[in-house]
């Protein structure tokens, strides 16, 4: 019996998932930069970045797991990116622009 492979991650599932998770992280400290969130989804789900996002899987199970893949990185590189804008340095050289 052969499996069938119709079961696709759902990107905005993706995204919501990534929000979830950054309200939970950053429960009371700052808002989230709404901005800066859809930047960073767009780019990390573009299809040459994240192939796995565009993949058919044989079960709905494996396409939730890797919306939990994205969703995680999604919300790293969002805390990564704003720890980053609060350097000294950072502010300095973006003052500079």
């Amino acid at each position: 019996m052969r499996s069938q492979l119709n079961n696709y991650p759902v990107r905005a599932f993706i995204r919501h998932k990534a929000r979830l998770k950054l309200t939970q992280i950053l429960t009371g400290e700052t808002d989230i930069d709404n901005t800066l969130l859809q930047d960073i989804s767009s780019t990390l789900l573009q299809p040459d970045i994240s192939p796995t996002a565009y993949q058919p899987y044989a079960s709905r199970d494996q396409a939730i797991a890797i919306e939990e893949q994205m969703a995680t990185e999604i919300a790293e590189t969002y805390c990564r990116m704003q720890r980053q804008l609060k350097n000294p340095l950072v502010q300095q050289l973006n003052q500079l622009l």
